[in-house]
């Protein structure tokens, strides 16, 4: 037998024994999985994912990851050191985490328009392995801004020429690359993408738009009304100011418009990325505040990147959640507002097609900058709270972030599963025991209630706060129709090894109990 103590897995080994981390079922003999990952793809009735070729389930259960010691954005692929990365593979693979969601960098992955640059790829292709031996599906992140801003996102980044013919090289030279590649199970074409309120090369295109919409000048004085200024026609329309005003005409086409723009931006990737990979999903990971009946401030805030609309371009849709509704341990009616607001997220992305919450979680263990303290067992317990809460209208769930983050400057310095030193954290050990139970963790989504969004995006504040009570309440009552879910038994303590043997054995009876269930009920 190899000297484990020796290379990354003995690196691990002793960072498990030094650290307190209490993973029991390290592969001394070999850090590698042995298993044929297949391909990921959604089921036909589009309620979740399967393995192509063995028609089993998958539920995407993980985190988002990057090396937690490379700053802040951390430089993932600058500082990139596949031996630190391979041990943190195996540490995810303990956790029982089956996928992980990275990010690429623009500035290092395409430097100019026409360059996919080698030495970045040869990286990912390291980062690819890693995942493959280790059995961690990827979700890679479209070109992002960590490691630097391109020139040619100037000065549109969404519908300037340049911009998207770089998208169009870069996510052909990827598609191409990976085309087939079991280790990757999807492709994120952004990471929370928010289109800017108003770019002045937009203002043709603007007025196009509504040329295509009304066709005549009386079509839109029609329309508008008196918003229709006297000095106005049809190829000189002013765009809408950035201020809610209450089924504003020209504020609700503005928003409309911005969608449209997004639309386009969706499009163009999704037909480039088919045509050079057919094999992998294809979504992107939405921002909270592309759910437009919760908006913290003026039009602006809303995205514009609208998960219902999009949906049929995607394969699945991925949207975020933070517990933004107040400090979830301040109050019994914080931590149940932030609950529903989560709910109504979810429930807003339903249109047929699978949803992941993409990234979720929150801080344990220290002080983030300009919140309070908390330790590890609430942020364990607000985070298992987010799962249950979601079992009904996720089916898949990646946790934010992997490790502490020393720098950080949001509540990532304290988010992890663990800590930054590889010590384990509480969140992480319930972490473990719902990654155990994940082929119960998604439920059947009831049927949801139907409602009108469109009135929201030009809705001043206390409008939307009584709409999203209205949609609130509708959604609760189609979860309580639905029912409890399984309960699942999750660790909330650091146990010794006879009680953790004891709690897997509980898992795996529990598991096949649940299984024969399922089987005696199809």
């Amino acid at each position: 037998m190899a000297d484990a103590s020796r290379g990354p897995c003995g690196r691990t080994l002793r960072a498990l024994a030094c650290g307190g981390l209490i993973l029991v079922s390290i592969a001394l003999a070999g850090c590698s999985s042995t298993q044929k990952m297949p391909l990921i793809a959604v089921t036909g009735d589009g309620r979740g994912f399967v393995e192509t070729g063995t028609g089993q389930p998958f539920v995407p259960f993980g985190t988002n990851y990057y090396d937690p010691n490379t700053g802040w954005p951390p430089q993932v692929w600058k500082q990139f050191n596949p031996e630190v990365v391979a041990l943190e593979f195996e540490l995810m693979r303990e956790l029982g985490v089956n996928c992980a969601r990275v990010f690429l960098a623009a500035a290092t992955f395409q430097p100019d328009v026409d360059t996919i640059d080698s030495k970045a790829l040869k990286k990912l292709d390291k980062l690819v392995a890693i995942a493959r031996r280790t059995g961690i599906r990827l979700i890679l992140t479209g070109p992002d801004h960590w490691e630097g801003r391109p020139s040619y996102w100037e000065p549109d980044r969404f519908a300037g020429p340049e911009a998207l013919q770089a998208l169009d090289r870069f996510w052909t030279v990827l598609g191409r690359r990976y085309r087939g590649e079991p280790a990757i199970l999807a492709w994120d074409l952004l990471n929370e993408p928010h289109m800017p309120w108003h770019v002045e090369s937009w203002d043709p295109m603007w007025n196009a738009w509504l040329q295509s919409k009304y066709g005549t000048q009386e079509a839109l004085k029609a329309a508008w009304g008196d918003e229709l200024e006297a000095e106005e026609s049809l190829g000189n329309i002013q765009p809408a100011q950035d201020a809610a005003e209450k089924d504003n005409p020209r504020l609700h086409d503005w928003q409309l418009f911005r969608e449209h723009l997004a639309d386009q931006w969706v499009q163009r990737q999704v037909r480039v990325l088919r045509e050079a990979d057919p094999t992998h999903p294809v979504t992107i990971g939405y921002i909270q505040w592309s759910f437009p009946v919760v908006r913290p401030g003026d039009p602006h805030v809303y995205s514009a990147f609208n998960p219902r609309r999009q949906a049929e371009w995607l394969d699945f849709l991925s949207i975020h959640f933070y517990p933004l509704m107040g400090n979830p341990f301040g109050s019994k009616t914080n931590w149940d507002q932030n609950l529903a607001y989560l709910q109504t997220l979810l429930a807003y992305c339903h249109v047929g097609k699978p949803v992941v919450l993409g990234e979720y979680g929150w801080y344990g263990g220290g002080t983030p900058e300009g919140r309070p303290y908390l330790n590890e067992d609430e942020q364990a317990r607000w985070i298992g709270a987010e799962i249950e809460a979601s079992r009904r209208l996720a089916q898949g769930w990646l946790s934010w972030p992997f490790a502490d983050t020393p720098e950080a400057t949001d509540m990532s310095v304290f988010g992890g599963l663990i800590m930054h030193d590889y010590t384990m954290k509480l969140w992480g050990l319930r972490f473990r025991s719902y990654a155990a139970a994940s082929f119960m963790l998604a439920q059947s989504t009831p049927e949801l209630p139907s409602f009108d969004f469109l009135a929201s995006l030009t809705a001043p504040m206390e409008d939307l706060v009584v709409m999203h009570e209205e949609y609130t309440q509708k959604v609760q009552a189609a979860l309580a129709q639905a029912g409890p879910v399984p309960e699942i038994e999750v660790q909330t303590r650091a146990l010794g090894a006879e009680d953790t043997e004891a709690l897997r054995q509980r898992q795996e009876q529990r598991r096949q109990e649940y299984l024969r269930q399922q089987a005696d009920r199809d």
